[in-house]
């Protein structure tokens, strides 16, 4: 989530294309410690629920996930959907903040704000969207609520080579998006 370490790295490690989507779901609330039980995941690809919880180590969050793989998908769209329970935020903060402040001036993850959910919006992009759902809590001083994100990119791009070039990029210091095409609309 963070260009800086990987600008003149030696090598660099690309996550998987569940563990990439969970980072995005889970990576601000894990940084921030705001998850209070292991979350659910549904992905509709196959996915190994062990690689997913050594990413998500990288962000502080080291009890694992519940993995479920639901209907597998036909197309190049990839999604997973994550679960949980939050703390409330230390600060006078929202979840939101946490997200737009991890994901705000990103080039290639993006906040759904259409109505309804979309998924195939992300056909043939390089990029990832995500859709905040949050219900708060009533009466619990203990915990904020519950947090449903859902996440979907294409298969080869935020999900695959266009994630590959960005990375190399950032550590080659090119432009973010240099050899990434860009959808072209109709």
């Amino acid at each position: 989530m963070d260009n800086n370490p990987m600008v003149c790295a030696d090598a660099v490690s690309v996550p998987s294309p569940a563990s990439t989507l969970a980072l995005i779901a889970l990576g601000p609330v894990a940084k921030a410690g705001l998850i209070a039980e292991p979350p659910s995941i549904v992905t509709d690809f196959e996915a190994d629920p062990d690689e997913v919880g050594e990413w998500l180590s990288m962000e502080g969050w080291t009890s694992g996930a519940h993995l479920q793989v639901g209907p597998l998908a036909s197309g190049a769209v990839l999604a997973v959907t994550a679960m949980m329970a939050v703390l409330p935020p230390a600060d006078s903060g929202s979840i939101e903040d946490l997200y737009d402040e991890c994901f705000g001036r990103s080039f290639f993850v993006r906040r759904w704000s259409g109505p309804g959910w979309e998924p195939n919006r992300a056909d043939a992009t390089p990029y990832a969207y995500f859709r905040l759902d949050f219900s708060p809590e009533q009466g619990s001083a203990s915990l904020a609520g519950l947090l449903s994100v859902r996440v979907a990119a294409d298969r080869d791009g935020k999900c695959g080579a266009a994630q590959i070039v960005h990375a190399m990029n950032v550590m080659a210091g090119f432009e973010e998006s240099l050899g990434i095409a860009e959808p072209q609309l109709a």
